[in-house]
């Protein structure tokens, strides 16, 4: 799904408008209803309160309001400007709401406190996506206002189309702004609702289809999307029932180093549980007694040496047993050494099959990133915000405040039409697929902000490689099922006391939850 701009939603809106014939009169009644819809569905109140500004966003208020009432349900309208400043749809749609409904005309802060503890449901209709700037008086009295009757009252929120006070583009911390337990949001989501500090505001976001046409809000030029359940239910690999494990796809993890080892164990159970037929774990060979007692399933390949850490003397074994892979992983546990770069730079060089590098295999690589030039295959990158600095030659800060734009020209500069795809991972992971689209990642929880859970994502992309997804998929569905993985372990168990070997078994949950759901 299409995440927008506040530009590209207006764009959308006008098109619609004046090119599609589709009025904006009409547009406002169709968002209104399905707010009273979702409402409804929801929370089955019997006094709702709307509060409301002065623009399209307030029309959407009153349409709601007006169809609420149809139903029986009890409705107040709080408008806090003066109805005066109310024009064209908003103007329309206020003139047509019943009188059954209650109307209050700009109460004071502590008279809107009061009389909104009366009802059960608050719907903010005050301001949409166009805001600028935090909201100022006497706006940001009238909205601390809703949500301490709110939080006091125990009465959830529902907003229209984005929390009041929160822009619909991205930015520092907000201003005063609505804490809503649902969102409704138009046509479709605004970047400000699934990225940045607004995304603690929005409670469940559902994205209200009003009859925008399907061509614009596909349009392949809005290269900002957001992962759903549909989606990813659609990239997972086929599963014919007369299957084997011969075309299931193979995977080789390299990984591992003295006192590393869990990493490449991880990584290596990972892909087996990813659905991938055979899984190969390729280690230094002083290593072999700790590799055999952590892994049964994955065939062990002990690669000739002295040292308990890959060395470039390694590499000729490992490209052997690489030859036959559909998928290959580098790089977790390996630790930094010069001889483990060499090793490193051989497989980047050399290995044809789709390869995937985290962890210290970014860190080395950071050293010499015209290695990626140099690919003869499709590539994953699965950085955290310090590796990606490092691969970047920019601070954290500046990586963070710009997820979105942190690598863009990436792969066309390092790999081109050699297929690098990114995943910049962190609260709201971003997957970037070769040649500029970006997709947002919904699930995931703190459970995940531990060492090791980099590696299991690491086997679970590998996996999905192997079974023949294309980078860029491969990263967004990896990134969802990782993420949904600790979603339904936060179901049962505490996120702080959720492990990253635990993800091992949430996989197999993630998975079952997208093959039921989708029969």
């Amino acid at each position: 799904m299409k995440v927008v701009t506040q530009e590209q939603m207006r764009r959308i809106d006008e098109v619609t408008i004046r090119e599609r014939g589709v009025p904006g009169g009409e547009l406002m009644e169709r968002a209104g209803q399905a707010v009273a819809r979702e409402a409804v569905a929801r929370f089955e109140p019997e006094s709702v309160a709307v509060v409301t500004g002065k623009g399209n966003n307030a029309g959407d208020g009153f349409v709601a309001a007006r169809d609420l009432r149809r139903r029986g349900i009890t409705v107040t309208v709080y408008l806090l400007g003066p109805a005066e400043d109310l024009s064209g749809d908003a103007l329309e749609a206020w003139r047509r709401l019943p009188p059954e409904v209650e109307r209050v005309d700009q109460p004071e802060p502590d008279a809107l406190r009061q009389a909104l503890a009366r009802h059960d449901l608050i719907i903010d209709a005050i301001f949409g996506t166009g805001l600028k700037g935090p909201v100022r008086a006497p706006w940001d009295g009238w909205i601390r206002a809703l949500n301490e009757a709110a939080a006091a009252g125990g009465i959830p929120v529902l907003a229209v189309d984005i929390p009041s006070g929160l822009a619909g583009d991205p930015g520092g911390e907000p201003g005063e702004h609505v804490r809503a337990a649902l969102t409704v949001t138009i046509g479709l989501p605004k970047l400000g609702l699934v990225l940045g500090p607004g995304v603690r505001a929005t409670g469940t976001v559902v994205v209200a289809d009003i009859g925008f046409p399907r061509d614009l809000l596909e349009d392949p030029a809005i290269t900002t999307n957001l992962m759903t359940d549909e989606e990813a239910r659609d990239l997972l690999p086929p599963r014919p029932a007369g299957g084997h494990k011969g075309i299931f796809g193979r995977v080789l993890i390299l990984g591992g180093s003295a006192g590393m080892t869990g990493a490449a164990a991880m990584a290596s159970l990972a892909a087996a549980r990813s659905g991938a037929g055979l899984v190969y774990s390729a280690y230094p060979e002083p290593l072999g007694p700790i590799m055999e007692s952590l892994l049964l399933e994955p065939v062990k390949i002990p690669l000739p040496g002295a040292e308990a850490w890959f060395t470039d003397a390694m590499a000729a074994a490992a490209l052997e047993a690489a030859a036959g892979m559909d998928a290959v992983a580098i790089g977790p546990g390996i630790g930094q050494r010069p001889e483990t770069a060499g090793f490193l730079r051989a497989i980047v060089c050399e290995v044809t099959a789709p390869l995937v590098i985290d962890a210290d295999g970014l860190n080395l690589l950071a050293k010499d990133l015209s290695l990626l030039a140099r690919r003869p295959g499709a590539t994953v990158l699965t950085p955290h915000p310090g590796e990606a600095a490092r691969l970047l030659t920019r601070p954290v800060s500046e990586i963070e405040a710009d997820r979105l734009g942190a690598f863009a020209g990436f792969d066309a500069r390092f790999g081109g039409e050699r297929k690098v795809a990114i995943v910049l991972k962190g609260a709201q992971t971003v997957a970037f697929a070769p040649g500029g689209q970006r997709t947002i990642n919904p699930t995931g929880n703190t459970g995940l902000s531990k060492g090791g859970s980099g590696d299991v994502l690491t086997g679970l992309v590998a996996g999905l490689l192997a079974q023949g997804l294309a980078p860029g998929d491969a990263a967004r569905l990896g990134v969802f099922l990782h993420g949904l993985a600790a979603d339904i372990l936060a179901e049962t168990t505490s996120v702080r006391a959720m492990l990253p070997g635990d993800l091992l078994e949430g996989l197999g949950g993630a998975f079952r939850r997208l093959e039921r759901e989708g029969r």
